[in-house]
């Protein structure tokens, strides 16, 4: 009887301190958090169910369209060639530089 009446004190002392030291974070470090509206949003995030093509905008599937028409996307191609054309000569001149020379 004795250790349960030792446990049960030593319990209330534990969670009477815990319980001042939440107190105290809650009061001054958590002041401005508000932990319902973060589940709610949390939620309405977890549970969006929209699919892909719901978050595109018909407004930019023409614009890709109309780039593609224009030329864009084959000109960033170009420029994208000429980038590998450019490293690829900058490599073989480094090559030539690092091979001895046979005189």
């Amino acid at each position: 009887m004795q250790l349960y009446v030792r446990f049960m004190f030593t319990l209330t002392i534990g969670l009477v301190g815990f319980g001042m030291v939440m107190t105290t974070l809650f009061e001054t470090l958590l002041r401005d958090w508000d932990p319902a509206r973060d589940i709610r949003r949390w939620w309405r995030r977890l549970s969006a169910t929209r699919s892909h093509a719901a978050a595109i905008r018909a407004e930019d599937i023409l614009q890709q369209l109309q780039a593609a028409r224009t030329g864009a996307i084959v000109s960033s191609q170009r420029s994208i060639d000429r980038r590998r054309d450019a490293l690829r000569s900058v490599s073989e001149a480094e090559q030539r530089l690092a091979a001895p020379r046979a005189a």
